[in-house]
């Protein structure tokens, strides 16, 4: 509550309209319990992915005998494993989703956490089961995170509403990020080796569970959902059923997932891997100078949302936006490829505006306008936009990882898989909106002033 708490003040909200009716009063406030929910549930589900962002590379290292690159190649085998076994969970969970509601697939991820975490602080020794248990995690929380958290907003949240609601969210993934690297160095710290973490893990997941189980509201209400005769076995488990998208939606709409999910090759998600290799032997940072990095980097990503996200978003178009944040970017990841510690750290400045996804929520918000208005689920639409930007996802740690362990085996320059990452995450969907995008189709329609009678 605490966490809330500094949010709203710090967020601004959107102005409620005058001459609120009674009905629209309770949808105010189902709309405010939803955004709070939601800042909680990201709070805690960040947390239990920054609270292995050390201890997973460590163990998986300790696997392959101390061979970073090959570690860095099983990393990247596993991420990439994580987007195509994505492509199955979002595509069937979103479907159900639309038909059972939103709020018992919530927690499918932090039950999967609670169990993956107590398996691998028992068999931490087997390779196989390490792995099985990094896939399973990582697939269950991104598609309860994201997919199910996404289609709630959508149910009730549009415009303004949601894009405050977004940032709000970006705050509390900097405040995990804060937070939990101090967790993690405690543990590691206090315990003889990196798998006590997994059991730390479990706990966090177990209090997620509980949380997100009283204050989570359902979003979907019954007349809205689909039924289970009219569900089409097929379609509820086809990867490619995103391909609609294309064949069913709007230029603007399938133009608009596209670039979004190629910025989101540069999620906090698929960057956590190569970081932490980048920090541990490029820059040869013990891990409290990690964990302090860490610390400063979710301080950083907290106060830019919560002080100057939503009013960056109101200030600008959807594309202004965009472009910006874009450019930021790009000019981040061409400093970041150094073994300089300072050059390292000034290039955090650039990158907060469109950190962890940020660069995505005006096209984003826009999307979910459009979703209504071209009669999709909300279930079924984010799980075709979260398989979409999984492909792209698939693909992004599979290269970066191939590629950093091939520079480290022929003697080339590692620093460019920065530049790689840059050109991917926000040169080339910056290209994509600048060449086939209309400014018609990005910003959203004026809406009709009203006035009381």
């Amino acid at each position: 509550r605490f966490l809330v708490g500094i949010l709203t003040v710090m967020a601004p909200s959107v102005s409620k309209p005058q001459g609120e009716t009674a009905v629209g009063v309770v949808e105010q406030g189902r709309k405010n319990a939803l955004t709070q929910a939601s800042v909680i549930h990201a709070f805690q589900s960040v947390m239990q992915h920054v609270l292995l962002i050390q201890s997973e590379p460590m163990l998986i290292k300790e696997l392959c005998n101390g061979d970073t690159a090959e570690s860095a190649k099983l990393l990247a085998n596993s991420a990439g494993l994580v987007g195509i076994l994505g492509l199955f969970a979002n595509q069937a969970g979103g479907k159900l989703s639309d038909i059972y509601g939103r709020k018992p697939f919530l927690l499918m991820g932090p039950i999967m956490n609670i169990i993956s975490g107590l398996i691998v602080y028992s068999n931490h020794k087997n390779r196989f089961l390490v792995l099985a248990c990094r896939v399973a995690r990582m697939v269950m929380t991104t598609f309860s995170n994201t997919v199910i958290v996404g289609s709630a907003l959508g149910d009730l949240l549009v415009g303004d509403e949601h894009k405050a609601a977004s940032v709000k969210i970006s705050a509390a993934i900097g405040a995990a990020v804060v937070c939990t690297p101090f967790i993690e160095a405690e543990v590691l710290k206090r315990t003889s080796h990196c798998r006590y973490t997994y059991l730390a893990l479990a706990v966090v997941s177990s209090l997620q569970v509980l949380t997100t189980s009283i204050n989570f509201p359902e979003t979907l209400d019954y007349a809205k959902r689909a039924t289970l005769a009219n569900l089409n076995l097929l379609s509820a488990v086809n990867p490619l059923a995103f391909l609609n998208i294309y064949r069913k939606g709007s230029r603007a709409l399938s133009g608009m997932v596209t670039v979004t999910s190629f910025q989101l090759m540069l999620d906090g998600r698929n960057l956590s891997d190569i970081t932490e290799i980048w920090k541990r032997d490029h820059l040869k940072w013990t891990m409290e100078q990690s964990r302090n990095f860490i610390g400063f980097y979710g301080i950083a990503v907290f106060a830019s949302s919560a002080l100057f996200g939503e009013r960056l978003l109101k200030s600008m178009t959807n594309r202004g936006f965009t472009t910006f944040t874009n450019t930021t970017s790009a000019l981040a990841f061409l400093m970041r490829g150094t073994t300089k510690s300072w050059l390292f750290l000034l290039a955090t400045i650039p990158l907060l505006p469109g950190v962890n996804g940020a660069s995505t929520k005006a096209l984003v918000s826009r999307c979910t306008e459009l979703v209504r208005e071209e009669g999709f689920g909300q279930g079924e639409f984010q799980a075709w936009s979260n398989n979409l930007r999984a492909v792209a996802s698939t693909i992004q740690p599979i290269l970066v990882g191939y590629y950093y362990a091939w520079c480290m085996k022929k003697g080339k320059n590692p620093r460019s898989v920065f530049w790689l990452l840059g050109f991917m995450g926000a040169v080339l969907p910056e290209i994509l909106m600048r060449v086939f995008m209309k400014d018609s189709e990005i910003e959203s329609a004026p809406k009709p002033s009203l006035t009381r009678a």
